[in-house]
């Protein structure tokens, strides 16, 4: 009879012990030790070595991304290449920013033709590394995306009532948007000096759908009798009185209702839903009262200047209200816009002071303030927006299906 038993008494050691008819060798395991052989290895990447982006905005948009075999953590780092002094990367993150904002119009990259050549490295625990030679483009100030606009007209009572308003009012306001998103708002210069070098050209634009999901001509404009009977939730269910939504990843839904209560006031001018939430929900609720520039509007309330979409349409680009509703710990997640802790009149005056700071209540985001006080974005805004349509962002998808 022969038996092997296996010990770990010594990798290379093997007893053999013979007593009577029976032998027994002891095998010690080498699994016990670690074996040498087995180099670490370094870090693969996997985020592209080549990236374009806008110009006058700090974070690129690129995030660097590696993968380690041996399951280290990796740290990112510029290593090398011609422009490595114009950026930043996190550490952890692998996010890419200038240092500066680039301009187009005066190239400041090494061979002054707005293409950033870096080295960027990833190290792991073990401190193997690998190393992407990148390049960022710097694309000037083109349109960053162009977003289709459908619109949900829910009218009250018959198809001659005043809420089922004109085409010619709709496009009032996607002019509006157009004019408030570039930068390009005839009352822009109304803004205080101390902010005039934050205001941000967001590089976004509207028009109104040209194609329906099914892929026929349209105006982008849909006429439904209003049967909610006041019941926000049901606006945008068609079984329910409303109307459903066209594809969220496709179309900016826009629903138009009645927002006045008995008395004829505009109750809440509109309610902009953030990214990332009910898909069948998601677009933007606006009082009719409240959209575009021509009759019927709440003159009186100041609701006259379309200024209320464009809020809303802030909200559902991932923006939130600057001021911190009575509280200096309640931020909106942006730099450039000052911590504020005041509740604003229709008409506030410059200027007042919160939270250590002036309050930036002429600011698209400010809530409760008059058409007529809304001037601007800032910087910061416009990158948290851009952030949005990033991989990991709320409105990736729809960035996706645009730009096929």
């Amino acid at each position: 009879m022969l038996k092997r038993i296996e010990s770990s008494l010594n990798c290379r050691a093997i007893k053999t012990i013979s007593l009577m008819l029976i032998t027994v060798i002891f095998l010690s395991s080498c699994t016990a030790e670690s074996d040498n052989s087995i180099k670490n290895q370094a870090p693969i990447f996997t985020s592209s070595a080549n990236f374009s982006v806008l110009d006058d905005i700090l974070y690129t948009g690129y995030q660097a991304k590696a993968i380690d075999d041996d399951l280290d953590s990796i740290t990112y780092s510029i290593s090398g290449g011609t422009d490595q002094s114009r950026f930043v990367i996190d550490s952890t993150s692998g996010k890419l920013s200038f240092i500066s904002r680039p301009d187009f119009s005066i190239p400041q990259d090494k061979n002054r033709d707005n293409e950033y050549e870096i080295e960027i490295s990833a190290t792991d625990d073990n401190q193997a590394i690998a190393r992407l030679n990148f390049k960022l483009s710097i694309l000037g100030q083109n349109v960053f995306l162009r977003i289709p606009i459908v619109v949900h007209v829910l009218y009250q009572d018959t198809p001659t009532d005043e809420s089922n308003i004109s085409n010619e009012k709709i496009l009032s306001q996607i002019a509006v948007l157009n004019k408030d998103y570039r930068k390009n708002n005839s009352d822009l210069s109304n803004t205080p000096t101390e902010f005039k070098s934050v205001i941000a050209d967001i590089n976004i634009e509207f028009e109104m759908a040209s194609v329906d999901p099914n892929g026929l001509p349209t105006q982008g404009v849909t006429r439904t009798q209003d049967l909610t009977y006041g019941d926000s939730s049901k606006i945008p269910f068609s079984d329910q009185g409303g109307k459903d939504a066209w594809p969220t990843d496709q179309y900016l839904n826009i629903w138009l209702i009645d927002g006045a209560n008995r008395h004829g006031k505009v109750r809440v001018a509109g309610r902009g839903q953030f990214p990332g939430g009910d898909p069948l929900t998601d677009g933007v609720i606006v009082a009719y009262q409240a959209f575009g520039t021509i009759a019927p509007l709440a003159f009186s309330q100041e609701l006259h200047l379309g200024r209320t979409t464009t809020h809303e349409i802030g909200h559902w680009l991932n923006l939130r209200h600057i001021d911190g509703g009575y509280s200096c710990e309640k931020d909106d997640g942006v730099s450039d816009t000052p911590l504020t802790s005041t509740g604003f009149s229709k008409h506030p005056s410059y200027p007042m002071y919160s939270c250590g700071s002036s309050d930036m209540f002429m600011n698209f985001m400010t809530p409760s303030v008059a058409d007529n006080e809304l001037l601007m974005f800032t910087q910061g805004q416009k990158e948290r927006i851009h952030a949005v349509f990033l991989p990991n962002g709320g409105r990736h998808n729809l960035y996706n299906n645009l730009r096929k």
